[in-house]
């Protein structure tokens, strides 16, 4: 469970954050927010916080771990769309359709923000500068997930590992990050074998671009992964 401090920081550094600090006064206590957040809510792992088609009545804020986006296939088989961290909001897509698209789960114990939707309407409708903040977000959202389109398996690989260790330290990229979610759930979203996602992260290693022990990475080189993900570097058996 997140104390007092923490919970005032987790705000800070949420996207939400703007459209909840109406009042920095009334920022006092861990669950204390204005008549935008309807409740904290905490998720166990594993717990599913919505379903294909449920009703969209809610935009889930992110104020610790993980969750993870993911559809079922004609062939019955699971795609993963995308994965959510601290800091950033669940639910846009589901503003045109009326509906959520995917089954999202927590991928670690997680604590969210519900934001009831007409709630939200009603303060950027009183408050216009609350409305360029959230064209920021929506493109921002637009944006992640680029380098899925990458010609090459290292690139997208290069590219998901930069944009991890961006999203899981909102405030600076950091040399180290353990990610949340499994190799397997990787290859799943980079639409790539498990057996390409070990050679590449071999490949990386022995080159001495990263180290990965166990779940954590670390990037020894973070300019040379950058210029595996924009093509102008490839990667070779040391």
């Amino acid at each position: 469970m997140l104390n007092p401090s923490q919970s005032r920081q987790s705000c800070i550094c949420c996207t939400f954050y703007p459209f909840c600090k109406t009042d920095a006064k009334n920022l006092h206590a861990a669950d204390q927010v204005n008549l935008t957040v309807k409740r904290l809510r905490r998720l166990k792992r594993n717990e599913i916080l919505c379903l294909p088609k449920k009703p969209f009545q809610n935009l889930y804020a992110i104020q610790s771990g993980a969750l993870k986006a993911y559809q079922v296939e004609a062939d019955g088989k699971e795609r993963i769309r995308g994965f959510y961290f601290a800091g950033e909001v669940f639910g846009y897509e589901a503003i045109y359709t009326g509906n959520y698209l995917f089954t999202t789960v927590a991928l670690s114990e997680t604590v969210i923000c519900e934001n009831p939707y007409d709630n939200f309407l009603a303060l950027i409708s009183s408050q216009p500068t609350l409305q360029k903040h959230i064209l920021y977000l929506l493109s921002q959202q637009l944006n992640i997930g680029s380098y899925l389109a990458a010609t090459t398996a290292e690139q997208q690989i290069a590219g998901f590992l930069l944009d991890l260790s961006a999203r899981l330290y909102a405030s600076g990229t950091p040399l180290e990050f353990s990610p949340p979610m499994s190799r397997q759930d990787m290859g799943n979203y980079l639409r790539l074998t498990p057996e390409t996602i070990s050679r590449i992260f071999s490949l990386l290693q022995k080159n001495k671009i990263i180290a990965a022990v166990n779940k954590t990475i670390r990037m020894l080189q973070p300019e040379k992964l950058q210029q595996i993900a924009d093509g102008l570097l490839s990667i070779q058996v040391a």
